[in-house]
């Protein structure tokens, strides 16, 4: 017993060690991939309240101290105009000591805009994070990029943040909000004088929402009623007013307790703010099919 009590207390604090080491740096991931997915509500729980961001090493810009809102308007000032971006993080090294950690790897950035002169502009840098544990979460407090190189069409950066494709990105990732069931990622894509309107509701369903609050509160009961939803996009098109999405889309909706799937064609028009928010989503369906996929027919006004 003697030798066995070392050998497991050994083994506890290396895998403790290790949970410690590794859970500053799933925060770390998770911000970048939360970014190409554009799901800011995730990105705002990455940071502290107040974070230094240091870009100085690329645009000559001092570091600043900032809050998770502002970084988050600035980046979206940029990202959603590019079709896709895709960063790579490796080589990771880090340190933790009590509630702080130090996190450095490397990262690449890849941006993807259809453009003649070159669809791809490429960053290539290192990265210094500094995180502190608050309420048993990792919060990034500090994050210095540290440039190296960059490659490609170097003019993409403008012509996303001037580009229609910001509201395109929008509608897909309120479309990948529904399909993870996240309220709070779908409602942070609404204004908050936002619409939803629901034309057909033909006395079966609720009629839309007025205000960002309302849309959460009609869409926080729905998720649980169902085992899962998709909604594959068939046709998605900017408007002749590019602040107006339209999207033709499909409703893969499964029923709980095995009922079966309830299936419908959809069409929505989107439309969006200067600030890129959603201030009306206006949603079109059969209703015949969704009174007959809930076994509602004997109820339509």
């Amino acid at each position: 017993m003697k030798v066995i009590i070392p050998g497991v207390l050994t083994l506890l604090f290396l895998n403790l060690n290790a949970q410690n080491m590794t859970d500053p740096e799933k925060t770390v991931t998770g911000l970048f991939i939360a970014t190409d997915q554009r799901d800011w509500q995730t990105v705002q729980q990455s940071f502290s309240d107040e974070v230094v961001l240091d870009y100085s090493s690329m645009n000559g810009h001092p570091a600043s101290k900032l809050t998770p809102a502002q970084i988050i308007d600035a980046w979206k000032g940029v990202l959603p105009g590019f079709e896709h971006t895709h960063h790579q993080l490796g080589n990771f090294r880090t340190q933790v000591d009590g509630n702080k950690a130090a996190v450095f790897c490397y990262g690449t950035a890849s941006h993807y805009l259809s453009d003649p002169t070159g669809n791809l502009w490429i960053v290539v840098g290192t990265y210094d994070f500094e995180l502190e544990q608050q309420q048993g979460a990792w919060k990034i407090t500090s994050m210095t990029f540290h440039y190296k190189y960059q490659d490609g069409n170097t003019s993409l950066p403008a012509k996303a943040m001037h580009h229609p494709n910001k509201n395109k990105a929008s509608v897909r990732a309120f479309f990948e909000a529904l399909e993870s069931e996240n309220v709070e990622q779908l409602v942070a894509l609404f204004a908050e004088n936002a619409r939803q309107i629901n034309p057909y509701a033909s006395g079966l369903f609720p009629e839309g929402a007025n205000g960002k609050d309302a849309i959460r509160d009609y869409w926080t009961p729905v998720f649980p009623n169902f085992d899962g939803m998709q909604f594959p996009i068939e046709e998605i098109y900017l408007m002749e007013d590019p602040n107006i999405v339209f999207v033709k889309y499909k409703g893969v909706i499964k029923l709980k307790n095995g009922a079966g799937l309830y299936e419908n064609d959809y069409y929505s028009t989107f439309k969006f703010d200067e600030k890129g928010l959603i201030t009306e989503y206006v949603e079109i369906f059969n209703p015949i099919v969704a009174a007959r996929g809930f076994g509602l027919t004997d109820k339509i006004k």
